[in-house]
């Protein structure tokens, strides 16, 4: 027998050996890829409204698309979301924004607020005026029903709508226990997806009687379709007769306070 031979079994095993240690650490890497791809973990959602100045959205767009969103990022946000009304006479951009907890929002808007390109980026973009007239802030934690967000599937863009509930005094618990034992699984039921349910922090007193939630559609008929089944839905109908036995839960005015929009080209979320 041959050198070469004799010797061949031992390259086979250095050859597979090689190949599963290549594997491995292909594996390896994907995890932290795919793990890199999750957004840190969220306990507080910032949702924020920017209304814009007269014809200067498509300025506050790009200020957005080419600087904010990774301005957040490099400060330790998770940008979820930015959304354009679907209404054309409504002039805010709305957009949502995920943090750690209250302490890790503080400090990355802090340090985001006196980033010297932050700085830069703003006085560049309002060289001819401010690109808003006002921003409004609202601070909201998840509810023990609402579900998981998923920024890493792709999906084609999506219609969205943001609803707002204001109940009478005392029945916001009322209308949370509907929410988690019956109404989410019936918007499933009609096609609607799930996407966030809210409860604002309490440190803000003018909305202590309200639950705001995100919801997401194929298109502007799919919305309209699901909605009209989701009211006709005897099931339902009964579910609110039974939660309203000791009178309504939501207040006469601004019970519902509803925004369909669209996303943004630029929003993470679509």
């Amino acid at each position: 027998m041959t050198t070469l031979a004799r010797s061949r079994p031992g390259i086979l095993f250095r050859y597979a050996a090689a190949i599963i240690i290549a594997a491995i650490v292909a594996v390896a890497a994907w995890g932290t890829r795919a793990e890199s791809l999750q957004p840190p973990q969220i306990g507080m959602y910032e949702l924020r409204i920017d209304t814009a100045a007269e014809g200067k959205m498509a300025e506050l767009d790009a200020r957005f698309r080419d600087h904010t969103i990774g301005l957040f990022r490099k400060h330790g946000m998770t940008p979820i979301a930015v959304f354009h009304p679907a209404n054309p006479d409504d002039h805010r951009l709305i957009y949502l924004i995920g943090y750690k907890d209250r302490d890790a929002r503080d400090a990355a808007w802090n340090a985001f607020d006196t980033d010297p390109e932050r700085t830069r980026v703003d006085r560049a973009s309002q060289a001819k005026g401010a690109l808003t007239t006002r921003t409004e802030t609202l601070f909201l934690v998840p509810t023990d029903y609402s579900p998981v967000l998923d920024l890493t599937s792709a999906t084609p863009p999506r219609y969205f709508e943001l609803r707002t509930y204001t109940t009478r005094p005392g029945r916001l618990e009322n209308l949370h226990t509907r929410f988690r034992d019956h109404t989410l699984g019936l918007f499933t039921k009609h096609g609607m997806t799930n996407l966030l349910y809210w409860r604002p922090t309490g440190d803000q007193p003018e909305l202590e009687n309200k639950m705001i939630y995100l919801m997401a559609y194929s298109d502007k008929d799919a919305r309209d379709a699901s909605w009209a089944a989701f009211g006709a839905d005897a099931a339902w109908k009964k579910v609110a007769a039974d939660s309203q036995v000791d009178g309504p839960i939501l207040t006469a005015t601004d019970g519902v306070v509803s925004v369909e929009m669209k996303p943004t080209d630029y929003s993470p979320l679509n």
